[in-house]
């Protein structure tokens, strides 16, 4: 065994599904799979990182919220929320401690009419898909939270219902736990290539040597997810490049907070003329 209690090798040289990562989203899906009652296949994680120190589940506030422009990623924070609130049922485990979302909301201010437009419209999504967002003028702000500096702000947008913070790394732990009652195998290693087939990955290479081959593969690797993306392109071993990216405020402007990233690499794509 090495770090976290994981072996250093998988037990079979072929599972039905590799997971690359095993923090909170590798966990996540590893538990969702073993829980399905259609699915009774093979479950492999590979983690990197097994005492998690460097994961962005160590390091994240673990917030949540309702405020989206579409409402399928409302309909998706609610049931986050349910799952965080209802913990012990969900995992069937009395040992689970009850969990409670700290409602301190998010705040949205905006400096223009355009953005307070795209604000009025969110809410009302927001509104129809059962979340209780409020629209505050200025005034109203001040009188709640008269730490804010209103000079320019001509409205503000919050909702104080399952919007804040909870705690990921107990969800996290159960999660992980669970899954591995379940029969997902965990090791402590590194997926340095994969082979493709048909436009799909049919086995990875560990830096250890050993090939697994895999009827899916789920890249859960944070950060790191573009380079084990890359693992996969010309003749299979990651090159060493990537993209770095940040947000930046005319994203930002456009009333995504999540959506940031996305927006900005779709823009530096075409602008690179799919060269990237």
């Amino acid at each position: 065994m090495t770090g976290g209690g994981y072996a250093a090798e998988p037990a079979s040289d072929s599972y039905d599904v590799v997971i690359v990562g095993g923090a909170i989203m590798g966990s996540a899906t590893a538990w969702f799979l073993a829980r399905n009652p259609d699915f009774d296949g093979s479950v492999l994680v590979v983690e990197r990182d097994p005492g998690y120190g460097s994961s962005s589940t160590a390091h994240t506030n673990s917030c949540m919220r309702q405020q989206f422009s579409t409402e399928l990623n409302i309909h998706i924070s609610q049931f986050a929320a349910d799952f965080v609130k209802n913990l012990r049922s969900y995992m069937g485990d009395d040992r689970v401690p009850e969990l409670h979302i700290r409602n301190y909301g998010y705040m949205y201010l905006a400096d223009n009419a355009g953005f307070a437009d795209i604000l009025c419209a969110n809410q009302a999504v927001q509104r129809a898909a059962g979340a209780q967002t409020e629209l505050l003028a200025p005034e109203e702000i001040a009188a709640r939270y008269p730490f804010y500096n209103l000079e320019d702000i001509v409205l503000g947008s919050i909702n104080l219902k399952d919007e804040g913070y909870w705690d990921g790394g107990t969800v996290f732990d159960w999660l992980r736990r669970s899954a591995r009652d379940h029969g997902v195998e965990y090791i402590d290693g590194e997926v340095v290539a994969m082979a493709q087939a048909g436009g799909r990955i049919t086995s990875v290479t560990l830096a250890s040597g050993a090939v697994v081959t895999c009827g899916t593969l789920v890249n859960a690797s944070g950060p790191r997810a573009a380079r084990t993306a890359r693992a996969s392109a010309a003749d299979g071993v990651y090159t060493g490049e990537f993209t770095t990216m940040a947000m930046c405020g005319f994203i930002r402007a456009m009333g995504e907070g999540d959506g940031c990233l996305d927006r900005l690499w779709t823009k530096c794509y075409e602008e690179s003329k799919g060269s990237i």
